[in-house]
């Protein structure tokens, strides 16, 4: 018998939270791939796990005693991993970031404060562009590794979801539409937007939700492209036009106003990426090691 360890994962997931949909939005995967790690499991035991009925899950007998054996072996591997972790804490060397801006104005500066607290002999360095080109980045070997607000094109990278983002849209503090705090996609086609440049994965995000709503980017009124999320910040804060920013930023709840766009979310993963066909050293395999342990504690 060969058990998986993410089959026992999301096998435990679906237990928890009653539910292979709401299993698959915590582990990030689909919910057909939760479907065919529990089906492995119940193939590999000869046993059924999940009594299926209606949109829930209810564990069967042999599931109800299987989740136990489930979390003992779970609680021990992380214990393992804390407790070897700890001894390898010496690991030097350099390790070089690349990132699109939104993961680089949040989300990596707080996994570094945790990682360099862990790892104090690793020196890092971080490199902020657009998705494109961090994704370029890495594929090269400019970068060991990167943060990306889309899944790359390149079949040569592997990535993996570390958090959800959601864009929202934020114009000035005296902004005619913060009297009520909404607005509809129609008035919105009809605003001064400011944009990201076409390389950025968080304009694409933004155009493929209107897509889905049946706006195309030639309906929107784009009053500028920017490369900076600084810039488009102090441009909406004097009225320039309104724009998207990262609703996990916080920086733009002062100064700027929260719009709610009634019947619409741009919402997307934030990635970890890195190139499988070259060989990671001992820092990047070890940072890459500590961001997937930290996004599974997130859930």
């Amino acid at each position: 018998m060969l058990m998986e360890l993410r089959h026992l994962q999301t096998f435990s997931e679906a237990a928890e939270r009653e539910s292979f949909t709401r299993a698959a939005e915590s582990l990030h995967i689909t919910q057909a791939a939760v479907s065919q790690h529990v089906a492995a499991l119940e193939t590999e035991l000869q046993a059924s796990l999940f009594d299926r009925r209606g949109r829930g899950v209810r564990l069967t007998e042999n599931g109800r005693q299987m989740y136990q054996y489930a979390r003992r072996i779970l609680e021990l591997v992380a214990e393992a991993s804390t407790t070897l972790s700890a001894s390898t804490q010496h690991i030097s060397g350099d390790l070089a970031i690349a990132a699109s801006s939104v993961p680089a104005e949040w989300l990596v500066p707080e996994l570094l404060v945790e990682f360099r607290d862990r790892y104090p002999e690793i020196r890092e360095s971080l490199s902020v562009s657009d998705s494109s080109v961090a994704t370029t980045a890495i594929e090269t070997g400019d970068a060991d590794v990167g943060f990306v607000g889309e899944v790359p094109r390149s079949s040569q990278l592997k990535s993996t979801a570390v958090v959800q983002d959601e864009l929202v849209l934020v114009s000035a503090a005296d902004h005619p539409w913060t009297g009520t705090g909404t607005t509809t996609l129609k008035q919105l086609c009809q605003q001064p937007l400011i944009v990201r440049e076409p390389g950025s994965g968080s304009r694409r995000c933004v155009e493929q939700a209107l897509r889905q709503h049946g706006i195309s980017p030639t309906d929107l009124t784009i009053a500028m492209e920017v490369n900076s999320n600084d810039a488009i910040r102090a441009a909406v804060e004097r009225g320039v036009g309104v724009a998207f920013l990262s609703q996990r930023d916080k920086r733009h709840e002062f100064g700027l106003a929260h719009i709610t766009i009634r019947g619409f979310h741009a919402r997307r993963h934030l990635y970890l990426v890195y190139n499988p066909t070259r060989p990671l050293a001992d820092p990047a395999r070890t940072f890459v090691d500590f961001v997937e342990q930290w996004s599974r504690n997130q859930t």
